[in-house]
């Protein structure tokens, strides 16, 4: 402020010297110094303080003196009032940091970028057909040949590349066991249309993305070299075993390249020509067939071409590949969409999810901002005095305006410094989420530099929001009603209203709070003790893929008919069985299409999509799945038997109602695709979520629809854990270089995936309809504390003449309970409509059971709560000494 000063000091001069000029100029004319002096000053056509000011204001940097006086004087009021400061602070912290635990939630499953440079120009192709749906999930991917055409084809994108996940098993040596791994085959232009360059090492060259199973090459993950080779810089040049297969490692990725998924991290990254020699099943022709769809295809747009150009151009190429290929390609349709579109895409649950938690968090901010803001209005008529006085000495009113909303973001910001600590419990709340699993998926919610800039936004925002309407109506001030009073009883009916106002929204949304967290607990907790449709307890699973160290679909089905005879004979196994899927987990079923026998598909609809599962005989018995109809899986339902299936209730009831579906057939992959009978009906149980409404599920033969990778289920008659050592031995007997993982109980399981997700959610959802409560609470004492406050000579007035206190406290307790209901009806209409759009979706199944008797439980308990926030000031009120009272000013 230096600077300043000298400025300031140098204008005084001019203006002294021009005054004194000008009366020494009418001086000179005749007048009397007096009248000269008189005209000089009315020659400058404004008061001197009035020039000051307008010069000042042409300086560029005034206006940083400006800010640091209302900073100044914004922090001294607020120190001069430390309890309205706290409050409001407190209730703002609440607020903010609700939103930044939130985000931080959503940032995680949604809108954290791609580590890549330049992340908005990367774009996802799908490719979708009226077959790909199943519910609220889509289904799309591409094949390796429809990939080529539009990557040679397309002039709208600066590069496009393909990737798919796997497993492998990785050995660094060639005597080793090999280990679980997941890695990404990816095609050779992938670093290059990433903008990913190695730190250590290089990419892939354009020749090893030519001939397939020629080039055995591999680049490392940065966080794998560390962990596996100690960051070793002489990697490069040494040999790894996927698969049994020798790869020379060429390579490691930047340590801020994670990969192109927010939850996994891929070990390496192999060159997508390897396929052929790496999959378990050759003969499906990975890089030939167009019918083999499983690749992600993301590109990098071009600069000027938007994703709807873009899409309009991939339209044209995928009718041409339709008239090309009929019978691989027909109503195949391909969409470009950025990266948060494809992330809504692939999972619509967890989106639907993050949209409702984070509505409840703006509900809660808002309940916050109108907390202060019902503050700030309580203090317009003590301020009122000072800003008719301010106005009365020539402050404009934005300028008043300004220090008030200046005031206004101190207390925000100093709420969203205090939020930062809410919104850190809050983000360890939910990193108790779990995936279990021994793959590297991992789900970290942070409160990072995003999230911080976040917390930022929403301090400024809620100046805004909580500041504006008050600075308004404290800058109307009658000037002659303010100067004459102190200010106390200045209020006036609008203001009044206006806070009023306020208190009922804030009581309207924490019932809508706390009804939505009511009904989830309840729900959750009505499932739980339903329980998931099949056996938790007394359960050990652990995982295998034989394709890790090499076996053909024969010998893989050989090692799973050994490995579940020598098992079924261990102490204490009551019964054994496999399965390609477990319920809940992340891969809880494969989709496949079917066309149910005499069902009319929708018109444009070759099939259906439903999720199946390919499990071993004596699985329904292992799970404790009752069959309701027919009969299980037997041994002698081979491949070279007829092809049979068994099928949940809720899928016989859709396709055959009021007939029995035992005998009835569908196709599979489409019209020419062969008939399955079904055999059993199996009762419909939990396929993904504890909450989730009756799935459509069909179980098929494992012999007859083969996977590499199962699970072995085994029921124990003992704690399961026990048999975890001598079924590893019965595994090692077989082979010693056989992979396994994931061992755990389904109990734990269980345990992890639906109870402790379940009382997150519920935590989180609880926690904010608390604070809404709490805040709603201190609104209405505040409110009906400055009622009374304005009404202490009417109190004593009325106690003078013979007035009860009973009446005074029934009139007081009336404001509020008026305020109260009407809240309490808003937020009931409110809390239906919110209910319900929450149990229409995917997510929950549980909202007939527990509708009415939650609102018999809210409803009563709120209305208490907020009666009794009202009644502790009223009280107050009625026990004035009316003596006091009638002095009071």
């Amino acid at each position: 402020m230096i600077f300043g000063r000298r400025q300031h000091n140098e204008l005084d001069r001019e203006i002294r010297d021009y005054i004194e000029r000008e009366t020494n100029d009418n001086i000179a004319t005749g007048m009397s110094p007096a009248d000269a002096r008189h005209t000089a000053m009315r020659k400058l056509g404004q008061p001197v303080l009035n020039v000051k000011e307008d010069t000042r204001a042409v300086w560029g940097w005034i206006w940083f003196e400006r800010l640091w006086q209302d900073l100044r004087h914004g922090v001294r009021m607020l120190r001069r009032t430390p309890g309205f400061t706290f409050v409001a602070v407190l209730s703002l912290a609440i607020g903010i940091g609700a939103n930044s635990a939130m985000f931080s939630f959503a940032d995680m499953l949604l809108f954290r970028p791609l580590p890549v440079p330049r992340p908005s120009e990367v774009v996802t192709v799908n490719w979708t057909s009226p077959t790909g749906h199943f519910g609220e999930f889509t289904f799309s991917a591409a094949s390796y040949r429809d990939y080529a055409d539009l990557r040679d084809r397309s002039r709208s994108f600066a590069g496009l590349s393909a990737f798919n996940n796997q497993n492998f098993g990785l050995a660094t040596r060639v005597e080793d066991p090999p280990q679980l791994r997941m890695g990404l085959l990816v095609t050779g232009n992938f670093f290059q249309v990433m903008g990913v360059s190695p730190e250590l090492g290089r990419a892939f060259l354009p020749e090893e993305d030519r001939v397939p199973g020629r080039d055995a090459v591999l680049v490392l993950s940065h966080d794998f070299w560390q962990m596996q080779f100690a960051g070793d810089s002489s990697v490069l040049g040494r040999k790894v075993w996927l698969n049994g297969i020798p790869f020379t490692i060429i390579g490691v990725t930047p340590e801020r390249f994670t990969g192109m998924d927010q939850f996994t991290r891929p070990s390496f990254y192999v060159p997508l020509m390897m396929w052929p020699r790496l999959t378990p099943a050759p003969q499906d022709r990975p890089l030939e067939a167009r019918n083999q769809r499983s690749l992600t295809v993301k590109g990098r747009l071009r600069s000027g071409v938007s994703t709807t150009q873009a899409q309009a151009e991939l339209v044209t190429i995928a009718k041409d590949l339709e008239r090309a290929y009929p019978d691989t390609n027909r109503n195949q349709t391909v969409n470009v969409r950025t990266e948060i579109a494809t992330r809504i895409q692939q999972d619509p649950p967890d989106a639907m999810l993050i949209a409702m938690l984070c509505t409840l968090a703006g509900a809660v901010l808002l309940v916050a901002c109108a907390n202060v803001a019902g503050l700030l209005l309580s203090r317009v008529g003590v301020r009122s005095r000072e800003i008719a006085l301010r106005l009365a000495i020539g402050a404009s009113r934005g300028r008043l305006i300004r220090q008030l909303l200046t005031e206004s973001l101190l207390i925000a910001l100093a709420g969203g410094l205090a939020g930062l600590g809410v919104g850190y419990a809050g983000a360890q709340l939910l990193n108790r989420i779990q995936i279990p699993s021994d793959l590297p998926i991992i789900i970290s919610f942070q409160i990072d530099r995003r999230a911080l800039l976040f917390s930022l936004a929403v301090s400024f925002l809620s100046t805004i929001l909580f500041g504006l309407m008050p600075a308004l109506q404290t800058t109307r001030t009658d000037l002659v009603s303010a100067l004459k009073t102190s200010g106390t009883n200045l209020a006036g009916h609008r203001r009044l209203w206006g806070r009023n106002f306020l208190v009922v929204g804030q009581v309207a949304v924490s019932l809508v709070l706390l009804v939505v967290s009511t009904t989830l607990f309840r729900g959750f907790r009505g499932e739980l003790l339903r329980g998931p449709g099949y056996r938790t307890d007394h359960l050990l699973m652990m995982s295998f893929d034989p394709s890790l160290v090499h076996y053909t679909d024969a010998q893989s089905l050989k090692f799973y008919r050994q490995l579940l005879d020598r098992a079924r004979l261990v102490p204490g196994v009551k019964s054994a069985t496999l399965a390609n899927s477990i319920p809940m987990a992340a891969d809880a079923g494969d989709t496949l299409s079917v066309i149910p026998e005499g069902f009319h598909l929708p018109k444009g609809q070759d099939s259906i999509t439903v999720i199946d599962n390919s499990v071993g005989e004596n699985f329904f018995e292992t799970m404790d799945i009752p069959l309701l109809a027919g009969r299980a899986f037997l041994v002698t339902d081979t491949a070279a038997a007829p092809p049979v299936a068994v099928v949940n209730e809720t899928f016989a009831r859709h396709y055959w109602p009021n007939q029995s579906a035992v005998g009835k057939r569908f196709r599979i992959n489409d019209a020419s695709g062969p008939w399955l009978q079904i055999v059993g009906v199996a009762k419909t149980s939990k396929y993904f979520w504890i909450s989730e409404p009756p799935v459509e599920f069909i179980y098929l033969p494992m012999d007859q629809r083969p996977h590499s990778h199962m699970r072995l289920l085994v029921q124990s008659a003992g704690p399961p854990a026990t048999l975890s050592a001598p079924l590893r031995e019965v595994v090692h007997s077989l082979d010693a270089n056989q992979p396994i993982y994931d061992v755990r109980t389904m109990e734990d399981f269980f345990e992890v995936r639906a109870v402790r997700t379940s009382a997150i959610i519920v935590e989180t959802v609880g926690a904010m309809g608390v604070m809404g409560l709490l805040l709603s609470i201190v609104g209405l004492y505040g409110l009906v504390a400055y009622a009374a406050g304005r009404r202490t000579r009417e109190i004593g007035i009325r106690m003078a003449i013979g007035a009860q206190r009973t009446a005074v406290l029934r009139m007081m307790m009336r404001q509020g309970l008026v305020l109260a209901l009407i809240g309490t009806a808003i937020g009931f209409a409110a809390a239906l409509a919110a209910t319900r759009a929450m149990t229409s979706s995917f997510l929950f199944s549980f909202s007939a059971s527990n509708g009415s008797l939650t609102y018999l439980l809210v409803v009563p308990a709120l209305l208490a709560v907020t009666l009794l926030a009202a009644y502790i000031p009223a009280r107050r009120a009625s026990r004035v000494d009316p003596t006091t009272a009638l002095r009071y000013e």
